[in-house]
């Protein structure tokens, strides 16, 4: 987790709440009631943000529907951006590829029943990109997976009794060779 610079009260207690919340999202750990009322208001925050409200937006409507200080709306915006940004970059890039791939899809069926047959195009499109349909590169030859390939093994020497007096013991010594 990146840390906040300073040495004050106020960002420890920061520090404290954000890692509070992450170890709730990540770990599971139970919430105190106290803090089952700020999460709601983080989780919020994360919703309008993610509806794509800007910061000022979600600052105001934070103040509004919880009453809260300009400052306090500050501090859960940025709680809201810090506990959610480390899962995100967490996550496996090609979890979210496939995600996108399928909010499109979605999104594109949703536009073919609504008779839209053109962002139906645009959005199925979006969605074989992702999914790399139209990469030549993944094109396979068969013929290469026919022939044979050669496989060695190659196992050393074993010896044991490997004394200073004694003569050396061999267990095995063999290659073998599969393939062409």
């Amino acid at each position: 987790m990146k840390q906040l610079k300073g040495n004050n009260r106020y960002l420890d207690k920061v520090r404290g709440e954000l890692d509070v919340f992450q170890d709730y999202l990540l770990n599971g750990t139970e919430l105190s009631p106290i803090q089952w009322e700020t999460w709601d208001k983080i989780d919020s925050a994360r919703a309008w943000l993610k509806q794509g409200h800007t910061d000022s937006q979600v600052l105001a409507m934070l103040k509004n529907s919880s009453k809260l200080q300009e400052r306090r709306a500050r501090e859960i915006m940025a709680l809201a951006y810090s506990v959610f940004v480390e899962l995100r970059q967490a996550r496996d890039k090609e979890g979210i590829k496939d995600l996108y791939a399928e909010l499109f899809r979605s999104a594109a069926k949703e536009a073919k029943e609504a008779g839209d047959f053109y962002n139906y195009g645009i959005l199925l499109d979006k969605a074989a990109k992702i999914d790399g349909a139209y990469e030549s590169g993944k094109i396979l030859d068969s013929d290469t997976y026919k022939k044979p390939s050669k496989v060695v093994f190659k196992v050393k020497q074993l010896t044991v009794n490997n004394n200073a007096g004694q003569e050396p013991k061999t267990i095995q010594n063999a290659t073998y060779e599969i393939g062409d």
